[in-house]
């Protein structure tokens, strides 16, 4: 496929998006040096900033907080469901972010799911740390 082919994947996994909130302001960022990025700011609706882009070529990128996840290729349509269904469930409230925090650096952050009895993974990002035992504190980002 080429690149354009890729972009338009991109543009039809957003418009899927906003079909499902059509209320919600989707702002075009030219700007970015990505082929495609898109920010919903905080908004009635929205609790949290969050980016969207497609980047290197065939990379979907979903990013809220520190959390930031990418579900590639973009042309394996699998991919690009779970990418739809991640923003849609955290827009709509039934998926939240857990981050950790050490300090007040985010050592890790992580898109769940709820299941019976708490919580399931759904995407994890988490930056270079070491085990020390000091203490973290957890934050959530939900859009509930």
């Amino acid at each position: 496929m080429s690149d354009s082919d890729n972009l338009e994947i991109a543009k039809v996994a957003l418009a899927r998006i906003r079909e499902a909130f059509p209320a919600i302001e989707v702002v075009t960022d030219a700007s970015a040096p990505v082929e495609l990025s898109v920010n919903l700011p905080v908004q009635a609706g929205l609790k949290h900033h969050i980016n969207l882009n497609l980047q290197n070529v065939d990379e979907l990128h979903f990013s809220v907080g520190a959390f930031w996840l990418e579900w590639f290729p973009c042309t394996d349509s699998a991919k690009v469901d779970a990418f739809v269904n991640a923003v849609v469930g955290f827009i709509s409230g039934r998926l939240r972010v857990l981050e950790h925090y050490r300090g007040v650096r985010c050592i890790k952050a992580e898109l769940q799911e709820p299941i019976q009895d708490g919580w399931h993974n759904i995407g994890v990002w988490s930056t270079l740390h070491f085990p020390f035992p000091w203490q973290t504190v957890q934050r959530v980002i939900s859009n509930a």
